[in-house]
């Protein structure tokens, strides 16, 4: 998203189905009093946000945010997902989430959604969180034309701190990239290391299996 963000042909959204989300499972996050209480719920007004005046849109959205959601109405949309290894997504929602559930992951829903895409011959593509780190340039060149735009040298840099465009759940989730300049090399830390197998053996099974079909279907 802070990529595309870069770019003046674009305008960037930050997952505005958050509060349909929350509001139809009642899912508990840091900031969800205050998305329910600044956010749209009903799609009709949070598709209206989505008018580009002539620019480019990139909605990012987690997946389990489509839930409820009318299929034709993201058949006219370019579908780009992000797959991370299941391990280091735990780990990521451990930080607020003592016990994050394979709703909370959404593995299933990346994969539903995958097949829909194929089965409506919808344009997709996959792209693994560690490739995209390591090769920052490369991958998104291959995803701007997957979209059919130009690259440009911007997407690889941004100002630290906050955007705009942050939803409310920023302070609790974007420390990290607020403190970036852009794609930066990774460092490697002790947290990111530890095996969260043993503390969640289940969820692992459940989700690891889907995550290896995400990645067979890996565009680049």
């Amino acid at each position: 998203m802070y990529s595309f963000a870069q770019r003046s042909d674009f305008k960037v959204i930050d997952e505005p189905l958050f509060a349909h989300f929350l509001k139809l499972t009642g899912s508990q996050r840091p900031s969800r009093d205050e998305a329910l209480r600044t956010m749209h719920t009903d799609f009709q007004s949070i598709q209206q946000a989505w008018n580009s005046n002539g620019s480019h849109v990139f909605l990012k959205h987690m997946a389990n945010h489509l839930e409820g959601m009318n299929d034709a109405s993201f058949e006219s949309h370019h579908h780009l997902f992000l797959i991370r290894d299941p391990q280091k997504v735990i780990r990521s929602f451990r930080a607020h989430i003592d016990q994050p559930s394979s709703m909370d992951l959404c593995y299933s829903h990346q994969w539903d959604w995958l097949q829909k895409c194929i089965d409506k011959e919808w344009p997709f593509f996959v792209i693994d969180s560690d490739q995209l780190v390591a090769q920052p340039e490369a991958c998104l060149r291959k995803i701007c034309a997957f979209l059919n735009v130009p690259f440009e040298d911007q997407m690889l840099t941004w100002k630290p701190g906050p955007r705009s465009e942050d939803g409310v759940w920023a302070k609790y989730w974007y420390q990290r990239v607020h403190a970036s300049r852009g794609w930066e090399a990774p460092i490697s830390r002790n947290a990111e290391a530890g095996d969260v197998s043993l503390d969640f053996p289940e969820l692992l099974a459940e989700i690891q299996p889907l995550f290896r079909k995400l990645q067979e279907h890996i565009t680049i």
